[in-house]
């Protein structure tokens, strides 16, 4: 069989890695750069938060939707609280009781910062009452005016309260209400109640002149901003504090405590949105809220307590409030499909993107930003050259050479991680070689499990070969995530062909081993067969295809191609080079398809070649459609530099094969056959010759009961 020389050419090292430029940077040291400010490449979302901030009208409140780091809770406080700066500040509420129904306490609302000073004047006035007015506790204590003169005082107090509060009228209420007690008790001598310092219908006589400040607002503030961590129920809507008295456990409307969202009441309430849902009754409270306008102090008393306990009614406060649900991508999709009601509550939908286009701008805002970040965190400053390294890892990190990661999060710890880098070198700035002993160190904090499988590979133990060739066995690459860490090392795929009409069979999906996704690759290889081969004549093929010494499932249809790759090389009897791992998905033609993960998966590769030695054979085939997603480690490329490892881009399974096996593909002649010695060719001819096979040795294929053709077999006797 002659083998020609394919023509595809590996990829150049401009196609391999994309390089920040210190030089274009324009300064030396981030003393040079002005610190950001405002945020990086996040206009969609900020438009989107700034217009529910535009709108007057209730029920535009906001699901910001983002991936963690992408300043999605920075960026929406910052906005708010630019904007309530520009708000007036929201009103003080106070509870105060009820002398007709004390179990229904009343609600006032009051100017901001008022509700502490209404307090400190009826405390003013109790102590006044407590003076002038004893005889309330002890009708035979003679040392005392008596109650008539004495109320003549207290009621110039109330005159005086009555004018200063007379813009308010619930406080009025209430001023009117304690005179109107006052009277009563005066008249009536009920000196045994007052003495027995409490009764069913309340508090004590004086404390029921109290005002319980609710929520109190700084009048030079603005609007408040409130960012609840914890959203459970109490914390969200308030609670009411019981006490045990003789008679069980008491309340009163001092016992209220408000919830975030009163204290948020005519500003704004920001949550993240996994932590509401994740307490159900919180967020059922906080839609009823938002749908009545209105919020209520709820904390019912437990219906198994032992003491029997008093139920409070408390007035409901009238809501104002613009909510801000904070969360992960998909968020505002899954709300809507899991609830009806969010579409009409949280009208507006502001998406964080977790990548941004590498401009000069969106470069130049990465400098900015980690001058910013020298600044605010103390750190030391960074050299051009290390910023340009920080930026490549920005590239890197957004697996898109022309894009930056949105997730400065992630960016900000690489900082910190180099600026103690350079520290512990007693540097005074941090530098390139900084940042890449940082990203190292990182890498050797979370890579226990790559090194313990790569001591396996070393050892025998799981079997890779990287130099030989070997029929129907190709190396695919998988990629295992671990938290925040991702590695890849090549799996031994193997296939084994046979006469037969069962097609394709996955092994991993008969052990119940194989997600949708690669199953959907798997059964898209039958296509690729049926379309490539079963034209002329019947597709009488069996298949086995499986991953070895893999045991803990296998997902994602990037294994698709090296998998066709393997049939191809069972069918036609041609080896394929063990030193070339593959990835990539496939369709039903034979296009290659993108795939993700694929930095992991060359240098996953690159690292068991270098443990065996690299022969300058070795390399990687990867789809066309990758070629943007790369961003290799400087020691790959060095090797490439050097010709000590390659990386191969196609567009189809025909340039594939050919790299592989060094044997052409073949193309499809006027007759519908293809070349003899091609690998088309042989495949074409194995397969008629299983197909002779069957109709020679066995029978008519019958349907069977999963729809596909098998052969009627013939029937054995019982034993």
């Amino acid at each position: 069989m002659s083998r020609l020389r394919t023509r595809l050419e590996p990829l150049g090292l401009q196609d391999l890695r994309w390089r920040c430029d210190p030089a274009t940077l324009g300064f030396e040291t981030t003393d040079e750069v002005r610190p950001l400010d405002g945020f990086v490449g996040q206009e969609r979302g900020v438009s989107a938060i700034e217009l529910a901030l535009r709108i007057s009208e209730p029920d535009y409140n906001v699901v910001v939707a983002g991936a963690a780091g992408t300043g999605r809770t920075s960026v929406t406080l910052d906005l708010l609280r630019k904007a309530a700066v520009a708000r007036p500040a929201s009103s003080d509420w106070c509870y105060l009781h009820s002398f007709r129904e004390p179990d229904r306490p009343i609600a006032v609302e009051l100017p901001a910062g008022k509700g502490p000073e209404l307090a400190a004047d009826l405390h003013e006035l109790i102590e006044q009452c407590r003076a002038d007015l004893p005889s309330l506790i002890d009708p035979d204590d003679g040392k005392h005016a008596l109650p008539d003169i004495a109320m003549l005082a207290v009621g110039q107090r109330l005159a005086a309260l009555r004018t200063k509060y007379a813009p308010i009228p619930g406080v009025v209420r209430h001023i009117d209400a304690i005179q109107e007690n006052l009277s009563q008790r005066v008249k009536s001598s009920r000196a045994a109640e007052a003495r027995s310092g409490a009764g069913a219908l309340g508090p004590p006589i004086w404390t029921r002149f109290e005002a319980n400040v609710f929520v109190t607002q700084d009048p030079a503030a603005g609007a408040p901003v409130v960012c609840e961590p914890n959203p459970t129920f109490p914390n969200l809507v308030g609670r009411i504090d019981y006490r045990p008295s003789p008679v069980g456990m008491d309340a009163d409307f001092r016992s209220m405590r408000a919830g975030a969202i009163q204290r948020a009441n005519g500003g704004y309430l920001v949550m993240n949105a996994r932590d509401l849902l994740a307490n159900r009754s919180a967020y059922g409270a906080l839609k009823r809220a938002l749908r009545e306008g209105a919020v209520t102090v709820e904390s019912p008393p437990d219906e198994n307590a032992a003491l029997p306990v008093a139920a409070l009614r408390p007035e409901p406060i009238p809501l104002r409030i613009r909510v801000e649900l904070i969360g992960d991508p998909g968020l505002y999709t899954l709300l809507r499909n899991r609830d009806e009601g969010v579409a009409r509550l949280f009208t507006v939908k502001a998406e964080f993107t977790p990548s941004v286009d590498r401009t000069a701008p969106a470069i130049q805002a990465y400098a900015s930003f980690i001058a910013r970040s020298v600044r605010t965190h103390g750190l030391l400053r960074f050299s051009a050259d290390a910023v340009a390294r920080v930026i490549e890892e920005g590239a890197g990190l957004a697996e898109d050479r022309d894009r930056l990661t949105a997730q400065l999060g992630l960016v900000k710890d690489l900082l910190v991680e180099s600026d103690a880098t350079a520290r512990a070198r007693a540097q005074q700035t941090v530098r390139a070689v900084d940042v890449a002993e940082a990203l190292d160190a990182r890498g050797r904090r979370s890579d226990l499990i790559e090194e313990e499988l790569q001591r396996l590979i070393d050892q025998g133990v799981v079997a890779i070969e990287t130099d030989s060739k070997v029929v129907g066995q190709v190396n695919g690459l998988a990629v295992r995530e671990l938290g925040d860490y991702a590695f890849a090392r090549p799996t031994r795929i193997t296939a084994r062909t046979g006469p037969g009409f069962e097609g394709v069979l996955d092994i991993e999906r008969q052990t119940h081993l194989s997600g949708p996704s690669h199953t959907k690759g798997v059964l898209t290889l039958e296509g690729y067969l049926l379309g490539k081969y079963g034209q002329r004549q019947p597709l009488a093929l069996t298949a086995r295809l499986t991953f070895e010494q893999t045991y803990g499932g296998v997902d994602g249809d990037s294994a698709s191609s090296p998998e066709l790759y393997a049939v191809l090389s069972s069918l036609g009897e041609v080896p394929i080079d063990q030193g070339i791992a593959v990835t990539g998905s496939v369709d039903q033609r034979g296009d290659v398809q993108a795939i993700g993960g694929v930095n992991e998966k060359v240098e996953g590769h690159f690292v068991v070649c270098k443990a065996r030695g690299l022969t300058g054979h070795q390399g990687v085939i990867i789809p066309k459609a990758n070629v943007r997603n790369l961003m290799l480690d400087p020691e790959v490329i060095d090797a490439v530099a050097a010709g000590k490892f390659h990386v191969w881009a196609v567009t189809s399974i025909d340039e594939g094969i050919e790299l592989l096996t060094g044997v052409p593909a073949g193309q499809a002649q006027n007759d519908g056959t293809y070349p003899p010695e091609s690998v088309h060719g042989r495949v074409q001819g194995r397969l008629a010759a299983y197909a002779e096979n069957l109709e020679r040795y066995g029978r008519p294929p019958q349907s069977s009961p999963n729809g596909r053709s098998r052969i009627a077999k013939t029937r054995r006797p019982a034993r």
